[in-house]
Parts: structure tokens; C-alpha cells; sequence
């Protein structure tokens, strides 16, 4: 199973949930021109893959790949350091996810009902 497949799964539990979502699409390789452009927009290195609305909170979702053949997917230095970031000013969580159930489990610790 690849991270874009553990992603579609989550994104399909979320719209069966009718929560309020979004993707960052921050990923992909880009020209150096086309990277410096969507940087002066505000694209920022290191945001959470999915964003989350609920009651008034920001919630981040950091999808990574799970350990199948090949180890799981794991944080860059930049993504660790948006999480700090993010958590430090009080304004939204993030949890790093492998599975819809992953997500289940963090929207529980979060009191989102399942």
C-alpha cells in the first residue's frame, strides 16, 4: 500500500463522515521557478498533508506510508518542525497517520465523534 492509497482511503472516511476537509498539496517536484512563485504564495515546506475544521479547531493529518515490504514512511526534519510549530501556538493538533484506523484513533484522543 503506498501513502497515496492510505490517503484516498482517509479522504473516503472523511467524506462518508461529511467532515470539513482539504489536501495540501505540497508534495511533487517543481521547477526552481515554479517553486520560488508558489513560495512567495505562502506554500510552506512541512504542512500537514490533510487539513481537518471541526468545532472551530484546526487539525492536521501527516499521512505516511505503513511498513509493508518496505519500512513505513517517516517525518522530515521540516515536517517535525511544522507540527512543533503548529502544536506551540496552541491553535491545532496533528497526528502522523498509517490508516483510516490511525485516524479513527486520533479523532477519539481529539473527542471528534466516530
Amino acid at each position: 500500500m503506498t501513502e497515496h492509497d492510505v490517503q484516498c482511503a482517509i479522504c473516503d472516511y472523511l467524506e462518508i463522515r461529511r467532515i470539513c476537509y482539504w489536501a495540501v498539496p505540497n508534495g511533487g517536484k517543481r521547477s526552481r521557478s515554479e517553486s520560488a512563485r508558489f513560495k512567495k504564495e505562502g506554500v510552506r515546506s512541512g504542512v500537514p498533508d490533510l487539513t481537518i475544521v471541526y468545532d472551530g479547531m484546526y487539525y492536521g493529518l501527516e499521512v505516511k506510508k505503513p511498513a509493508t515490504r518496505t519500512p513505513k514512511g517517516y517525518l522530515s526534519k521540516n515536517q517535525k518542525s511544522m507540527i512543533k510549530q503548529i502544536e506551540d501556538v496552541g491553535g491545532g493538533e496533528v497526528k502522523v497517520v498509517y490508516s483510516v484506523a490511525d485516524v479513527i484513533e486520533a479523532f477519539i484522543d481529539w473527542g471528534i465523534s466516530v
